[in-house]
C-alpha cells in the first residue's frame, strides 16, 4: 500500500532542514558508514512517525533503477531510472495518521515501512506501509543490516 504524500513531504523537510541539501552518496554506496548512518536516520524518523520509535530490524539495498526497485516493493509503476536505496523497517504496526482517506476510514496501518531513497540526493522520494515486507533479495544481493 503506497501511502500519503503528507508523510512523504514530512521526510523530504526533515531531511532538507538547516537550508542545505544531504551530500551526495559517493560512489561507494552502502560500504560508505556515512551512508548507512543516514538511511539509519531517515527509517528512525520515518519509523517513530508512524508510530514505532523502536523498529526491531531497518534493512538497505541498493537498486540501480527506480522503477525496478519500485516494482518489487509496491508494485507501483514510476517513471524513473535513477538509482536508489530501498530501506525496509520492520517491528511493530506503522500507521500512516496524516493519510487522506474516506471519512471514518481507519488510517493505513502495516507491519513494514519501506523508504525508497535517491542514491544521489539521499531524498526519500517514496514511503510505503506494507502489509508484508517486500523481500530485498529481489531488489539485490547485497542487502545491508542497519538495525545496529
Amino acid at each position: 500500500m503506497h501511502i500519503a504524500p503528507s508523510l512523504l513531504l514530512a521526510l523530504v523537510s526533515l531531511v532538507a532542514c538547516g537550508g542545505s541539501s544531504p551530500p551526495a552518496a559517493p560512489q561507494t554506496g552502502l560500504a560508505d558508514p556515512n551512508v548507512r548512518s543516514q538511511l539509519r536516520s531517515l527509517a528512525l524518523q520515518a519509523s517513530s512517525g508512524a508510530g514505532v520509535p523502536s523498529p526491531t530490524a531497518i534493512l538497505a539495498v541498493s537498486s540501480p533503477d527506480h522503477q525496478a526497485a519500485e516494482k518489487v516493493v509496491s508494485g507501483d509503476i514510476v517513471e524513473d531510472h535513477a538509482p536508489v536505496y530501498v530501506v525496509e523497517v520492520t517491528g511493530g504496526v506503522f500507521t500512516d495518521n496524516q493519510a487522506s482517506g474516506p471519512p471514518g476510514a481507519p488510517p493505513p496501518q502495516g507491519s513494514a515501512l519501506t523508504l525508497t531513497v535517491n542514491a544521489q540526493t539521499l531524498q526519500v522520494v517514496d514511503f510505503g506501509i506494507e502489509p508484508t515486507a517486500p523481500d530485498l533479495a529481489q531488489i539485490g544481493s547485497a542487502v545491508v543490516n542497519l538495525t545496529r
